[in-house]
C-alpha cells in the first residue's frame, strides 16, 4: 500500500500539474515494536518508479523519552547514531538514495514526570535537550542531507498531568512559554530552522 500510494500521488500531482511534495514517514527500526525486514520488504516492493516519486522521507525520532535517561553529554551521541543508522543503513537497504532528502517531522522531548525513575523533566532540562538535539540535526544536515526539522508539538496536551505524553509542549496547555520556547525561537533566528 505505501509504494502504491507514493506513485499514486505522485501520479495525481503530476496530472493535475501541482507542485506537492510527496514522501513516507518512518520511524526509528530499533526495538520490538518495528516492523522486521521493513526496510528489505520496501526494497523489493518500491523499485526506480517508487523512488523516482519521492521527493522526501519522513523520520520521527526521540532521544531520551523512552529509553533510560540518558545525561545531556551522551544525547548528541544517540541522536548522531539515529540519524546514520536511518540514512546509511534503512535508506540505502530500500535502495533510497542520498539525493531524497529527509524530513524531521516528529520530535521533542516532554516535561513531567520519567516513566523509568520517576523524577521530574524539568522544563530547564528541556530546554537543553531540545537545543542539543536541535543543534545536532543542524550540524548533520549538509551531510545527511536533512531538510526540514518539527516538533512533535508546541503545546502541552494537559500540563496538569504528569504523564509524558501530555507535557511534550514547549507551551504549557494555556499558552505560556516554557523555557524550550525561547530557546526554540532564538534557534529559529539563529540556524534558521
Amino acid at each position: 500500500m505505501l509504494v502504491q500510494g507514493v506513485i499514486a500521488a505522485k501520479e495525481e500531482t503530476q496530472a493535475a500539474n501541482v507542485q506537492v511534495d510527496i514522501g513516507f514517514g518512518s520511524v526509528p527500526d530499533i526495538g520490538p515494536k518495528t516492523v522486521s525486514h521493513f526496510w528489505e520488504n520496501l526494497a523489493e516492493l518500491g523499485g526506480k518508479v517508487f523512488v523516482d516519486s519521492l521527493d522526501y522521507v519522513a523520520h520521527n525520532f526521540y532521544v531520551d523519552v523512552f529509553e533510560p535517561p540518558l545525561s545531556l553529554k551522551k544525547i548528541p551521541a544517540s541522536v548522531e547514531h539515529l540519524l546514520r543508522r536511518f540514512r546509511e543503513v534503512n535508506l540505502k537497504t530500500a535502495g533510497i538514495p542520498d539525493s531524497i532528502p529527509i524530513r524531521i517531522t516528529e520530535n521533542g522531548w516532554p516535561t513531567g514526570k520519567n516513566p523509568f525513575t520517576g523524577q521530574d523533566r524539568s522544563y530547564e532540562h528541556q530546554s537543553e535537550v531540545l537545543e542539543t538535539i536541535i543543534r545536532t540535526i543542524y550540524e548533520l544536515r549538509q551531510e545527511l542531507n536533512i531538510t526540514h526539522y518539527e516538533l512533535f508539538g508546541l503545546r502541552d496536551a494537559d500540563s496538569s498531568k504528569d504523564d509524558l505524553f501530555h507535557q511534550f509542549g514547549i507551551m504549557r496547555d494555556d499558552y505560556t512559554p516554557k523555557p524550550a520556547f525561547y530557546t526554540f525561537q532564538r534557534l529559529i533566528q539563529e540556524l534558521g530552522i
